[in-house]
């Protein structure tokens, strides 16, 4: 592999995409899955992902439930997951190269540390989808707590280093639209979540009608607002194709 590559376009290559389709593969992926997943659960093991120990009406199952109860909903979920990573891991190397052309050399450290949360994000995802809530789930909670927490301070470490820290004052339309996107993500990841924790809690105390499915619909605004917020990273990638040649994978 060799990255970067300049003046690409003059070699010889076999595939060129452009780098905004591979940014939307990475997030339609797993959100096509996601949403296949919860429908199919919804249809057809309705009464199953709906039972909890409190034994009260629900309608929306968990998100647990959801990709790792059933099939074919577990196999198509593990699939989209695992033919993303791939990808995912490329796309935050070029994260990685964004941040340092615009984040000052000061704050390298805050951008490392960034990076590495972003690495974490996604390896505790693979686990989360390996290890399934009903066949392992201490491996499983242990994940999903990572996922959580690294995928939080993520973001909360990449919207405040793209208003603080850059190296000039002046962003373009697109790089303010990209930034305000962030952190309305952000806010609404952080504020599902706490429904979700909280909705959750009261189900296992009160068990009232209809609160585990206000958990589980807390937790489907948690996966959509957190892919809403790597999909801005198409907003920033200054990037513009990826190439496949007989020497590897280059950028330009």
């Amino acid at each position: 592999m060799y990255l970067p590559l300049h003046n690409v376009s003059g070699r010889k290559y076999f595939i060129r995409i452009p780098v905004t389709k591979l940014g939307f593969f990475t997030v339609s992926l797993p959100l096509f899955a996601f949403i296949t997943c919860v429908l199919l659960t919804m249809y057809k093991d309705f009464e199953n992902a709906n039972h909890t120990h409190c034994k009260v009406p629900n309608i929306f199952p968990s998100i647990s439930a959801s990709i790792g109860n059933y099939e074919p909903q577990s196999t198509i979920w593990k699939t989209a997951i695992y033919v993303h990573a791939p990808v995912r891991f490329f796309i935050i190397y070029l994260r990685w190269e964004y941040y340092r052309s615009v984040i000052l050399e000061d704050c390298i450290i805050v951008v490392k540390m960034a990076v590495f949360l972003n690495i974490l994000e996604n390896f505790a995802l693979l686990g989360l989808t390996h290890w399934t809530s009903s066949q392992n789930y201490p491996y499983h909670e242990v994940c999903f707590k990572t996922f959580i927490g690294a995928s939080i301070i993520y973001m909360f470490f990449t919207c405040m280093m793209l208003t603080k820290y850059r190296r000039r004052p002046n962003i373009t339309s697109l790089e303010m639209h990209s930034l305000k996107l962030k952190w309305r993500s952000f806010f609404v990841n952080v504020g599902s979540f706490a429904f979700a924790a909280y909705f959750f809690l009261r189900h296992n105390r009160l068990c009232e009608p209809y609160v585990y499915s206000m958990f589980g619909f807390s937790e489907y605004i948690v996966v959509i607002s957190n892919i809403t917020f790597h999909l801005t990273t198409v907003y920033d990638l200054q990037v513009r194709f990826v190439y496949f040649s007989k020497r590897g994978i280059a950028t330009e």
